[in-house]
């Protein structure tokens, strides 16, 4: 393997782990409401003026599948190594201009949505709520040490997520199909 091979799978790894640091090291949102995606789900259908955005990459979105009307900004791209969506605000205002809009703020598992609800709180988004549970949930790992390492040794679904909660663990409606009017357009091409 040539070294610069090394290198760059050297420092994909690093970055793969800073991500993986910043995603675990965000918990809940420290200026939003945090939310699960059943309260998530109420308020998007029973308030007007409410928008949800979807902070997965374009790729998540697109193959993973996402709730339908769910608008997809970025927080985090991963092209060129992991880094945050310099232009991510910027974004967001472009597609939501009034503050006084809801926002409902969704990622996979929560660790990129509290810190993107948190960046629209202090622009001055005034109703902006994390989705702490996310699009497919958290990893199934268990509830105490001995139950972990048995899931771990016996069961199949050890570690994946859509097992413990989530919009598609909820049954909430999301599709693949991708409407124009909902992909990522970054802000200096709009």
């Amino acid at each position: 393997m040539s070294d610069n091979r090394i290198s760059h799978n050297f420092m994909a790894l690093i970055a793969l782990t800073l991500v993986s640091f910043m995603v675990q090291a965000a918990g809940d949102a420290q200026l939003a409401r945090n939310i699960n995606s059943l309260e998530a789900y109420d308020i998007l259908k029973s308030q007007q003026k409410t928008y949800l955005l979807d902070v997965r990459t374009e790729e998540e979105y697109q193959l993973v599948g996402h709730p339908p009307l769910a608008y997809n900004i970025p927080f985090i791209f991963f092209q060129g190594g992991a880094h945050r969506n310099p232009h991510f605000v910027e974004d967001v205002a472009a597609r939501f201009s009034k503050k006084d809009d809801t926002l409902l703020v969704i990622c996979r598992s929560g660790g990129r949505s509290a810190p993107a609800a948190d960046a629209l709180k202090r622009a001055g988004f005034k109703h902006v709520y994390n989705v702490r549970d996310g699009f497919e949930g958290s990893s199934f790992k268990g509830g105490s040490p001995k139950e972990e390492a048995l899931l771990q040794k016996y069961s199949p679904f050890y570690g994946h997520r859509g097992r413990v909660e989530g919009w598609q663990y909820y049954g909430l409606p999301y599709t693949y199909e991708s409407k124009e009017e909902l992909l990522y357009r970054p802000f200096d091409a709009q």
